[in-house]
């Protein structure tokens, strides 16, 4: 029985064996042999490189991110010519949220304004109360101060001589157009007379002054003046302190404008007889070190354009935007999170098209300078999530938010400022780590070694027929 079923196997061997004695060996089949497992073995090598490598393909769908989630904007920013007193941020987006001078995750530092190198160590912003006002105007008498017109502005000339002959000056920096200083006025004068009245000119302990900006604009921008009205304090003619860092500061107020207040600050400052400035509680300090000022930080929005408003605005303080000039260095601004190094090797792999230098952030090392004052910068840009999600490798995972720019300067009439304005694209670029079934690589490697020896031996068949009808041709030619 074992016998029948062998002999009826043998009958369908699809490889049947010649006889050894009956083949032929010969050099062109033995130098095609060696030919035909040298490509044989760089076709495989090549074909399991293939299989191993990282394949993706792309789907684009309508974004899936979770509902709620919120866009990490991040941004470092210098404005070598916008002082860091007044300097605010604003967000807005197109479903009516906003928020005004936003700080808790905002950071300000004062820098030069021609190195852009920072002159202070950052510190977090805060946002400074609204100061109160005296509800109705305050009536003064000034006839019996006809030694000395209290009322008349310091200028340049007289400025020096009256800060010698007096311990302290308390110096309010107006301009008549602004509507804070036209409420600060009455109240103002009457502190003035009181003060005076208390402390007469031969006393020599403390004197209060103003400066009109508008008629002495050089010795405002000499005192970085850059909004009104600005009371600043001065012992012994300077307005320098420093502070536990070592950083050089102006000694400013920013408290109620009250005549109550006003009076207070003036004791003190007389109290004090022009000593070190600590016992002035109710003054506080600016940093003088440089005009410039950089933002850096973050803030979590919806997904709906928006705005990032950059500008100098400051409660109960008039701006002159006409003469402010926004030029600034982006020096990042990219939504999302960084990658870290590894993972960016990673992503490098699996982007469609690789990672450029500036794949995440176009505006990085940008500077945008206005020759002229007054004039606001706008850029636009236009965001794309790509989500990359490999099958292997998961802590590869990861969000890349990529986007287009184009900026603009245009001349404002009323509020110069720098505005970023952002909006998300609805499609979500999806990139998926391709498979590949095993069964694709063992047919490629069947396909490789059969071409391969298929094909070889049809040429050293031709060859062996070749050369075989030569040697009939030689014989017949010699018969």
């Amino acid at each position: 029985m074992a016998r029948k079923i062998a002999s009826k196997l043998r009958h369908v061997d699809f490889y049947r064996k010649i006889p050894s004695d009956l083949t032929e060996a010969t050099l062109a089949g033995g130098s095609l042999s060696i030919a035909a497992a040298v490509f044989i073995a760089f076709l495989v090598v090549a074909e399991f490189k293939s299989f191993m490598a990282l394949e993706t393909e792309s789907h684009m769908v309508v974004d899936r991110s979770p509902p709620g989630e919120l866009l990490r904007v991040n941004f470092n920013i210098s404005f070598p010519a916008l002082s860091c007193e007044y300097a605010t941020l604003d967000v807005s987006d197109a479903i009516g949220s906003k928020k005004l001078n936003l700080t808790k995750t905002v950071r300000k530092t004062v820098i030069d304004e021609v190195s852009l190198r920072r002159v202070g160590r950052s510190v977090e912003d805060f946002k400074r109360p609204e100061p109160k006002y005296d509800d109705a105007l305050v009536d003064f008498d000034d006839e019996d101060f006809d030694e000395e017109d209290f009322k008349q502005s310091l200028n340049e000339k007289t400025w020096n001589a009256h800060m010698k002959h007096y311990d302290v000056v308390v110096v309010n920096f107006f301009a008549p157009w602004c509507s804070w200083c036209q409420q600060l006025s009455p109240t103002w004068e009457a502190v003035t007379q009181a003060i005076h009245e208390k402390y007469p000119e031969s006393d020599g302990r403390i004197r209060m002054a103003k400066v009109d900006c508008v008629a002495n604009k050089k010795l405002c921008v000499e005192h970085q003046i850059t909004a009104y009205p600005s009371i600043r304090i001065f012992i012994h003619g300077s307005d320098d302190v420093t502070n536990v860092m070592g950083q050089h500061m102006h000694l400013a107020y920013y408290g109620d404008r009250t005549m109550e207040a006003l009076t207070r600050l003036a004791e003190q400052a007389a109290v004090a007889q022009g000593k070190p400035h600590h016992g002035i509680t109710q003054a506080s300090t600016v940093s003088q070190e440089g005009s410039g000022c950089n933002f850096q930080g973050m803030i979590l929005a919806k997904k709906v354009p928006g705005t990032l408003h950059f500008s100098a605005r400051a409660p109960g303080h008039s701006v002159d935007y006409m003469n402010m000039n926004m030029s600034h260095h982006v020096h990042h601004f990219y939504f999302g999170n960084k990658p870290t190094p590894r993972r960016r090797k990673a992503l490098v792999q699996y982007h469609p098209l690789g990672l450029t230098s500036d794949w995440s952030d176009k505006l990085s090392g940008m500077a945008f300078v206005s020759n002229y004052v007054g004039a606001t910068f706008e850029h636009y840009l236009q965001t794309v999530l790509t989500s990359i999600q490999p099958k292997k490798n998961k802590w590869a995972r990861f969000d890349a938010y990529e986007y287009t720019a184009q900026s603009h300067t245009y001349d404002t009439a009323d509020h110069a400022s720098v505005k970023f304005t952002y909006k998300m694209s609805p499609i979500q670029i999806v990139v998926n780590e391709k498979s590949k079934p095993l069964y694709h690589f063992i047919t490629a490697m069947c396909a490789v070694v059969g071409g391969v020896f298929t094909v070889l031996g049809m040429l050293d068949s031709a060859v062996y027929s070749a050369k075989s009808l030569k040697k009939k041709v030689d014989l017949g030619k010699q018969g």
